[in-house]
């Protein structure tokens, strides 16, 4: 008898532990696989959607966006550089874009804890209220752990080794068309550490 019930434990919890395990490994995969891509952007049609399947919304919980309707906005993550290279805070990076077809946007940077960087430098975004462009019609943010010279800043102060900038385009225009060549471009200027 006592035989049978740890049977009947082991099997549950062994259950238990391969869904658990089967759930994590879906979700990291559909994870992969969840966004498409624009240059080095990423952005996924779903988040915000009523349409959005249990996959998407398991991975919007997981992930801790509270995603608005598409029509409100759209959001667009960046986590390397130029050359595929994770973002770092050893380095100093140069952000530059033309004003979307939109009402408003804003970049954030965010920690490689998923939250802002844990800094007093009081540059965690930049939006359009902020952000003048120049003759050229281009926009420059720099972003670096200092502000050095630049004007526009955002600090990665404290945001470690694999931080992500991501965009919100409130309000997108009918011809707003999401690309490579549409969405700000962030160029590597420069690394502290060896191996960057």
């Amino acid at each position: 008898m006592l035989r049978r019930v740890l049977a009947w434990a082991a099997a549950i919890i062994a259950g238990i532990i391969l869904g658990a395990a089967s759930a994590w490994a879906t979700l990291e995969i559909a994870g992969a696989s969840f966004a498409q891509r624009y240059g080095a952007w990423t952005h996924n049609r779903a988040a915000g959607s009523t349409a959005a399947g249990p996959y998407t919304r398991a991975i919007i919980a997981k992930e801790g966006l509270l995603a608005l309707s598409s029509r409100e906005a759209l959001y667009f993550n960046l986590a390397e550089d130029q050359d595929g290279r994770a973002l770092s805070e050893a380095c100093i990076y140069e952000l530059s874009g033309r004003e979307p077809a939109a009402r408003w946007w804003s970049v954030t940077l965010y920690a490689d804890d998923g939250f802002l960087a844990q800094n007093n430098d009081h540059a965690h975004s930049v939006d359009a209220s902020h952000v003048s462009a120049d003759q050229g019609g281009l926009w420059r943010v720099r972003v670096a752990p200092v502000r050095g010279d630049a004007v526009y800043w955002l600090s990665s102060r404290s945001a470690g080794r694999d931080f992500s900038l991501m965009l919100r385009v409130y309000n997108p225009q009918r011809d707003f068309r999401a690309s490579a060549e549409t969405l700000p471009e962030l160029t590597r200027l420069s690394c502290a550490g060896r191996g960057l």
